[in-house]
């Protein structure tokens, strides 16, 4: 059985090894980062080493440092710790002897002075510089050392499991040949081992019986998180990996152990109830269980007996030939075996939801449905291949909810994971498969149903053996290309000169059965501790090494080889999905939520200041330049800061263009433009593109490359796609193939396309579009021939005729200003959006102005500011068109140039200059209405908005969800009457079990609110528990919480969103179903609802327990919490009606014990949580 050596672990079984093993996930994350594994294979752009030499060197620095402010706090402990923290120290210096024989081999300036940290570095920096400085002279040096440990012990681990891995596999094997071994060899060595173990020893000495264990591991697993970015942030890293499609088995694959017996149970409860026509009695199906499984044992025996005889060499190399004839042998015995068990009628009686509630109760493997739901959330298909008797009992198993069969011992972000059966015929799989992968695809045996609908013991036979599952793998592979061509085009993988590795097709499996499967697959994982299937493979030369001996491109993977996912689901998660930002880990594992705000993921533009972080939405425009600034790449810019971003570029073209329009184009060689985007997304990183001119096709497939490796790696990233193909002059801006390019290879990647009406037309094949009714049509034609997300056709060439003269001001009163265009009363614009599901019209008057260049570039490059800043796509739409159209109202005097493309100015977009938002509405139609928009009904029956489902956003529903379990609110006048301060009653809360904290002070100067807050930040850092500021979002900012929350009085939703971006978490006060719709449109990300009783604390209406099922009802997808009257006594009927948990004031803090309230108040909840999910 493949392992990773014991040399690279924890040596204790106390606190160290707990901390460890409640951070695999983060420690595979490193170990699969392409960074690493280009290291041990050899395979590393020399750049990438160079960078990380330096920023290495740089972080050991303040490294040492944190151990000289440990020292100084150890003065007043044993002269032990104070001579391994003297040792300690002493290593680091070491350690930057050894990085300076690599400076000075590869040339690398290693000062700090000379080396720029990246953003990770400087995370990871800050990270350690606040934990060390915590507490002054008095902090805890346990909590140091936590946060040092990972570093120590995760290089230790990577040296000796890279070592074990790629290293010799036998005595007389020589060890790799390049040149970077050497790092291998340093971190493997005995010498470096013992810096670790003796870390951890000290910190099991210093943290003690009496250390708070919560707190511990969330800086330990901070501090793992940011290793594992830090390796991420390398530039010129090995491209990821990309999958095709991730395929599983079901027993002891995704489950623990067989489950045929829970079917056999079933049996037996169905004999025990009158009327079922059964076999027999409970009695019979007892014995009858165990005659077939003993006659299947002595079966199989006698069988393999004969095939692997016993005293048999194994093969020293691949026997492919002799495994062939084995595996064709156990599949008709296999099959044979299905006969018995249909004859003697075992499984007759049962219903179809008896055996679906059964299949509910199984338990799969820890974070098996993160991984599945991950991958589908990535776009790859993923297909479960089981030869279970019954298709409804493993779909159910599958699509449980998380958390109803304790799927995972960490929980699930992934909610109920959808799943499709297949097995309908060839039509409904092309057409399943040309949808997209939006479900589980399951293949699998079924139980037969007569007609009253019991099962008749017969079985529907479709996969019983190993020869089945390679014969459905084999057709999955045939049409996984026709089922996703455009987005195979999209992600580069059809182009000759892609520098990615191809997509590879991975297959988990756990026995025989799946054997074959795993060989005929690209990635062959084994997973689970199967006697036989090793010794099978031992027989026919099959070697299972770790996962981490896995090349980076799966043409290297050698014949008769498998890889074994020694860490389970967890090491699979990281090998498919890399380093995942702390949000997304925290929401898939479980874990506790950051203690710092100092960095998230690679290139992220966080700053640490003082535990909290500054930010800006940062949008890259991918563009050719206009030397007459009015549009391309300038207008880009322009607009993209006057919506508050921050403006990237990569430049596509120099164009000699003015007023007059363009004589000249000279597009960048696409190498170039390659380097300008990774030089952006390697450092500062992207929270949206935008692409407008694209001068050939060969730019095109750079750019979809480069988005869909960004992608891979982790980041969510909203794509903006104005498919600019033709000047306002009527210049070409585009060579031939390009819209087919477009079409093929990015356009099925954007979150948006924006179309100008000719632009649709030259997409469509040139079919005219003369009215608002034709704008639908090609919206929708173009979404569903690409699968893009959304299309937003713009009507802006259906050009009204001239307006009536315009009255003076002396005449009507209309101020006649230099500064206002012409509002047509009569004429509107109109821009159609199309969503997937539902059309959109954005109206408003007609603006009567020549100063229109640029309008384009303008539009789509706001809108990717607005989607970086978190807005959903349809408020995003409509605020950035609303600024477009004040700055062509406001410009229309402005006269730029000689020529008929004039341009306009942007500064007239700023939201300081641009009309005060109106009133927030009462309902989702109301909101739309009042920024311009009516929605139209869908053309297809059944068809849903997607209209502020908020997807496009950065909170993580799954993660937010189980922190509002317990959602405590703090009052200032319980505190009073308590007796408390507010830290006092914020640290009581956290330490009861409070998941979130809301603080909630109406009556205080902002300044000292401030420092209240900064205060109580600080507390739920330290405890992994997020801090929201009720009302006050300037507090909120200026601290640094993670989120606001307001009332229907407060400042609009939809405002707040747009001013605290996508990363902080909004949370809205509703009563009613509207409210509720009203705020999710907005942006919201939870909701409080009540009261549910009355409350002392707030006169309110009350709302009961009906009217919050019906706000639960509204709201979904996002979560509720009840509030206003709620206790223990009420909390299960809360979370029956529909709620993540409670929101409580005087239930905690009016109460002398707030922490043991707090304690209770969180047990009952998560109890009845535990009792809702097990119905």
């Amino acid at each position: 059985m493949a392992t990773y050596p014991a040399a690279g672990l924890p040596a204790t079984d106390g606190l160290a090894k707990e901390l460890w093993d409640n951070v695999q996930h983060e420690v595979f994350m490193s170990l699969h980062d392409p960074f690493v594994q280009g290291m041990a294979q050899g395979t590393l752009d020399k750049r990438a080493f160079q960078h990380y030499v330096a920023q290495d060197a740089y972080f050991l620095h303040y490294f040492a440092r944190a151990y000289g402010i440990a020292l100084s706090k150890a003065l007043a402990l044993d002269e032990q710790t104070f001579e391994d923290l003297t040792g300690l120290l002493r290593g680091v210096h070491e350690e930057l002897q050894l990085h300076g024989s690599y400076a000075a081999k590869w040339g690398v300036d290693m000062t700090v002075a000379g080396t720029r940290p990246s953003a990770a570095t400087k995370a990871y920096t800050d990270f350690l510089m606040d934990v060390a400085d915590a507490g002054g002279q008095d902090g805890s040096v346990a909590e140091i050392l936590a946060a040092m440990l990972p570093c120590a012990r995760l290089y230790g681990f990577l040296g000796a499991a890279l070592a074990g891995a790629h290293g010799p596999q036998a005595p007389d094997q020589a060890p790799p040949c390049h040149d970077y071994w050497e790092w291998v060899k340093t971190y493997s060595s005995q010498e470096y081992l013992s810096v670790p173990g003796l870390k951890e020893r000290m910190f099991e000495r210093l943290a003690g019986k009496g250390a708070d264990k919560a707190k511990l591991l969330a800086l330990y697993r901070r501090a793992m998180q940011l290793e594992a970015e830090f390796f991420a942030a390398q530039p010129y890293s090995p491209p990821p990996r990309r999958f095709s499609a991730l395929v599983v088995d079901f027993d002891e694959t995704c489950t623990a152990r067989d489950t045929i017996g829970g079917l056999m149970r079933l049996a037996a409860a169905a004999a025990g109830q009158p009327g079922r026509a059964t076999a027999g009695d409970a009695a019979w199906v007892s014995a009858t269980s165990a005659r077939l499984a003993d006659a299947y044992v002595a079966a199989q025996g006698e069988l393999l007996g004969r095939l692997l005889p016993e005293g048999a060499p194994d093969a020293t190399c691949y026997d492919a030939a002799g495994l062939e004839a084995l595996l064709a042998a156990l599949s008709d015995f296999d099959a044979a075996m299905n006969g018995p068990v249909e004859e003697c009628g075992i499984l007759r009686g049962s219903t179809a939801a008896e055996v679906a509630a059964a299949g509910a109760g199984l338990q799969l493997r820890p974070q098996c449905r993160e991984v599945l739901a991950g991958a589908l959330g990535r776009g790859i298909p993923v297909h479960v291949l089981s030869v279970n008797w019954s298709d409804v009992y493993v779909g159910a198993a599958l699509s449980a909810a998380a958390g109803s069969s304790s799927s995972s011992s960490s929980g699930s972000s992934s909610g109920a994971l959808p799943v499709r059966l297949a097995g309908e015929g060839e039509a409904a799989a092309a057409a399943a498969a040309a949808a997209g992968p939006a479900a589980v695809e399951l293949l699998c045996n079924s139980l037969q149903l007569d007609g009253s609908g019991l099962t008749t013991g017969a079985l529907t036979k479709r996969v019983q053996s190993a020869r089945d599952k390679r014969a459905a793998l084999a057709e999955l592979r045939a049409r996984l290309p026709a089922a996703s061509t455009a987005a195979a085009a999209a992600d580069g993988s059809t182009d000759s000169g892609s520098s990615s590795n191809p997509a590879a097709l991975v297959y988990v499996g756990d026995s025989t059965s799946d054997l074959g499967a795993m060989l005929d697959s690209d990635f062959g994982v084994v997973i689970g501790s199967n006697a036989l299937l090793r010794r099978v493979c031992r027989r026919f030369g099959v070697r299972i090494l770790p996962l981490a001996a896995a090349p980076l491109d799966p043409r290297r993977v050698p014949a008769g080889t498998l890889y074994e996912a020694v860490g389970g689901w967890a090491e699979i998660r990281a090998f498919l999905f890399g380093v995942e930002r702390p949000g997304e880990a925290a929401a898939a594992v479980g874990g506790s939520a950051a203690v710092a705000a100092v960095g998230t993921a690679v290139g992220t533009a966080a700053v640490g200041t003082g535990g909290g972080s500054a930010s800006l939405p940062r949008v890259l425009s991918i563009a050719g330049s206009d030397s007459g600034g009015g549009a391309g790449i300038q207008a880009d810019i322009k607009a993209i800061l006057s919506r508050g971003g921050f403006a990237m570029t990569a430049l596509t073209a120099l164009t000699a263009q003015n007023t007059h329009g363009v004589s000249a184009v000279h597009p960048v060689p696409p190498d170039f433009l390659r380097r300008q985007i990774d030089a952006v997304l390697g450092d500062l990183g992207a929270d949206a593109v935008k692409t407008g001119m694209l001068p050939n096709a060969e730019c095109v497939a750079v750019v979809a490359e480069a988005v869909r490796q960004y992608r891979g790696a982790g980041h969510a990233l909203p794509l903006v796609v104005d498919p600019v193909l033709v000047s306002t002059s009527g210049h070409a801006l585009a060579e031939g193939g390009a819209a087919a390019a477009l079409l093929r290879q990015l356009i099925p990647l954007a979150s948006l396309v924006t179309p100008n009406l000719p632009e649709a037309q030259a997409l469509l094949g040139g079919e005219q579009i003369v009215d608002v009714e034709g704008m639908r049509r090609a919206a929708q034609q173009l979404q569903a021939m690409t699968g893009c997300a959304a299309v937003l056709v713009k009507g802006g060439h259906l050009r009204p005729p001239p307006p009536p003269p315009q009255p003076t001001a002396n005449s009507n009163g209309h101020d006649g200003a230099a500064g206002s265009g012409i509002l047509d009363p009569v004429a509107e614009s109109v821009d159609v959006l199309y969503d997937g599901s539902t059309l959109h019209e954005f109206r408003g008057p007609w603006i009567h102005t020549a100063n229109t260049h640029g309008t384009g570039c303008t539009l789509a490059s706001a809108i990717a500011a607005e989607l970086a800043k978190g807005l959903p796509l349809l408020p995003a739409v409509a605020a950035a068109r609303a600024a477009l159209l004040e700055a062509l109202r406001a410009s229309a005097p402005l006269a730029l140039g000689s020529g008929v493309q004039r341009p306009f100015h942007h500064l007239h977009m700023l939201p300081v200059l641009a009309p005060a938002p109106a009133p927030a509405a009462a309902s989702a139609a109301a909101a739309a209405a009042t920024a311009g928009v009516s929605i139209a009904p869908p053309a297809a029956p059944g068809a849903g908005s997607g209209a502020g489902s908020g997807a496009l956003g950065r909170v993580d529903l799954g993660l937010l969800t189980r922190q509002l379990r317990l959602y405590a609110v703090t009052d200032p006048h319980c505190n009073q009457k308590a007796g408390r301060s507010l830290l006092e009653a914020v640290t009581a809360a956290v330490r009861g079990g409070a998941t979130i904290l809301q603080i909630r002070e109406k009556d205080i100067d902002g300044g000292d609110f401030f420092t209240e807050a900064a205060a109580a930040l600080k507390v739920c850092r330290a405890y992994g528990v997020p801090l929201i500021i009720n009302d006050r979002v300037d507090v909120a900012l200026a601290v640094g919480a993670e989120g606001v929350h307001v009332g229907q009085s407060d400042l609009p939703a939809a405002v707040v969103r747009a001013m605290i971006g996508p990363s902080r978490i909004l949370g809205v006060s509703v009563k009613t179903p509207e409210q509720a719709a009203a705020a999710r449109a907005a942006g919201a990300d939870y909701l409080g609802a009540g009261a549910v009783l009355p409350t002392g604390t707030k006169d309110t209406d009350v709302i009961g327990l009906g009217g919050l099922e019906a706000v639960a009802a509204a709201a979904a997808p996002l979560p509720i919490v009840a509030i206003g009257g709620v206790s223990a006594a009420n909390a299960g009927d809360c979370v029956n009606a529909g709620c993540a948990g409670i929101a409580v004031v005087s239930a905690i803090f009016a109460q002398a014990d707030a922490e043991g309230a707090a304690r209770s108040l969180l047990a009952a909840v998560d109890e009845a949580l535990a009792t809702k999910q097990k119905r």
